[in-house]
């Protein structure tokens, strides 16, 4: 038999998705904040909120209000539009700082080579950072690479000769060499290294 007082229709429906509105909100805020290794009581500081206003949105217990979640983003500090179009599920690492970076340096000779993470191992690029040490050269016969390659010259100065044209590259100047490209790589410096961005393709 249907219990014709039984709250099932548009008011309890729409109490329920509030609910789970409060739900995702407050879900989402958590996962947000715990990727910002922040606590309740750290996020409350920096955005001006008390530590029980965060709890009970994260606990769905409470629907903030735009301009009340806004508020409380700022102390990530985050925007309306990133907070509802990110996907806490994937969380994966993307940034690397310098120091866990150094483990994965190369030396050869007076160049260290050093790769750049990337996610898909299928793009056919590579990123990776270049020092030449102080007078390093890559050698006299010219190297020839499968790929085009492209450089920015991140610091001191760089001798560049591709082809027959030889040319003084400083920082903030870049070269592009297409594939089978003969070029040859000298820091003339014997006081500072030479750091280069190269990417291959």
């Amino acid at each position: 038999m249907i219990d014709p007082f039984a709250n099932t229709g548009p008011a309890a429906l729409s109490r329920q998705d509030e609910s789970e509105g409060r739900l995702e909100v407050g879900a989402r805020l958590k996962v947000v904040r715990e990727q910002n290794g922040l606590s309740q009581r750290e996020l409350a500081k920096r955005s001006s909120v008390t530590h029980s206003s965060i709890s009970m949105i994260e606990q769905g217990q409470n629907s903030p209000s735009v301009s009340s979640l806004e508020k409380i983003l700022s102390g990530i500090p985050m925007t309306l539009a990133q907070f509802f179009i990110c996907d806490p599920d994937n969380a994966s690492q993307v940034v690397y700082r310098s120091s866990e970076l150094i483990g994965q340096q190369k030396q050869y000779d007076q160049l260290i080579v050093q790769d750049i993470p990337q996610k898909s191992v299928y793009s056919g690029i590579s990123l990776q950072k270049f020092i030449l040490l102080c007078l390093a050269d890559i050698g006299a016969i010219p190297q020839l690479s499968n790929q085009a390659v492209s450089g920015l010259v991140v610091s001191g100065q760089l001798e560049l000769t591709a082809n027959t044209h030889v040319s003084l590259l400083h920082a903030g100047d870049a070269f592009s060499l297409s594939a089978q490209q003969p070029y040859r790589l000298r820091n003339l410096s014997s006081a500072t290294h030479c750091e280069l961005l190269v990417c291959k393709a």
